[in-house]
């Protein structure tokens, strides 16, 4: 199902509530707060699914969460920011499935690993409806986006070291870097998935695995680029 959260003009964009309060998005260092974020974050991500983005605000999670509004306000300036971390821990468990499906896949051709590791990746959003909300399917502050390229560049980062692993050996290039180039083009086909259809179809995992292949078969050296799989 295709999800349209209200972006007209009259609502404040991420930037400007942003500018507009001071720069906080600290994080919580004892177990209690630890404690009380983590509330925060899980109620925040069920109103996510059942509001959108728009229509949740700060007293909504702290009155879903049980967590005072003054204790979120001690981290997040405003929900932008909450939304931001929220976004950046599903990046990191994306990355962590694209190690923890290259440390099964080693051995294998790159031509076989790519299609997995899209799928893997498709996956994860699929079965996280907030993942494709707010990464996929939102528009975000700078700092939140400047965030997120920072994590799809430690995502480039395990790619790297899933090629090394594979049989022949491939090393991406690292100018320009491969690895991110790769993540970047499988996200734009993802992203536009999520905006046709609220999901990543077979059909979309096909196109970001072609994507990927066809990118790698300009830059890898040419007896790995029109290599295959014996």
């Amino acid at each position: 199902m295709l999800h349209h959260w209200d972006l007209s003009p009259s609502a404040p964009s991420p930037a400007e509530n942003l500018m507009e309060s001071p720069i906080r998005n600290r994080k919580p260092a004892q177990a209690r707060t630890q404690d009380r974020v983590a509330r925060a974050m899980a109620a925040a991500e069920q109103l996510l699914i059942e509001r959108g983005p728009e229509e949740v605000s700060i007293p909504d999670i702290a009155e879903a969460s049980g967590v005072p509004r003054a204790s979120l306000y001690q981290f997040y300036a405003n929900k932008y920011q909450l939304f931001a971390a929220i976004s950046e821990s599903h990046l990191a468990r994306v990355a962590g499935e694209i190690k923890a499906g290259g440390q099964a896949l080693a051995g294998r051709h790159w031509r076989e690993v790519v299609p997995l590791l899209v799928e893997a990746a498709s996956r994860y959003y699929n079965e996280h409806p907030v993942a494709g909300i707010l990464i996929l399917g939102w528009p975000m502050s700078r700092d939140a986006y400047l965030a997120q390229e920072v994590t799809i560049e430690n995502i480039g980062d395990e790619l790297r070291s899933v090629f090394a692993t594979l049989s022949p050996p491939v090393a991406l290039p690292a100018e320009p870097d491969a690895g991110t180039i790769v993540t970047e083009l499988a996200f734009a086909c993802m992203k536009y998935g999520y905006f046709r259809h609220g999901l990543i179809s077979e059909d979309i995992i096909r196109q970001s695995s072609l994507a990927v292949i066809g990118y790698l078969e300009q830059v890898l050296p040419p007896e790995l680029a029109q290599s295959r799989p014996s």
